[in-house]
């Protein structure tokens, strides 16, 4: 299988992170990477693996996306359905999503502007914005 430029780098963060570089891991990243940026659940990545004939327990695949995430190689989205999707995008970006088809859509930052935030509290700071827009059909 000839690899994409999103797996490749991926894969390479993997090499870099703290964590071992273990068939399972390098499997869920192959299929998370393979079409670019993308959006999944736990869930849809277990159906892919288990479309594929592969053998990973869901709470592998839950484990692995959380330490993918905790190294910076994906990222986690909650939405007001209280559903988490994992991002391959790690840019700083916002999304849509849509109740009604559960998807997520990404929003380029450069497209939101936000004029006016509340005072931070004293001695803390700001760390990100990440904004999820809810739409309806």
């Amino acid at each position: 299988m000839t690899l994409n430029n999103h797996t490749k780098k991926a894969l390479e963060s993997l090499k870099s992170s703290p964590l071992k570089t273990t068939k399972q891991r390098v499997d869920i990243i192959k299929i998370l990477f393979s079409d670019g940026n993308n959006h999944f659940t736990a869930e849809n990545v277990h159906n892919k693996i288990e479309n594929l004939g592969l053998n990973i327990s869901l709470a592998t695949v839950y484990n692995c996306l959380n330490q993918l995430t905790e190294n910076n190689i994906i990222k986690s989205v909650k939405t007001s359905c209280n559903k988490i999707y994992f991002d391959t995008n790690t840019t700083s970006h916002h999304h849509f999503f849509c109740k009604n088809s559960s998807t997520l859509i990404d929003i380029e930052s450069k497209n939101i502007k936000i004029s006016k935030l509340p005072k931070i509290p004293n001695g803390k700071k700001l760390d990100s914005i990440e904004i999820v827009v809810n739409l309806t059909e």
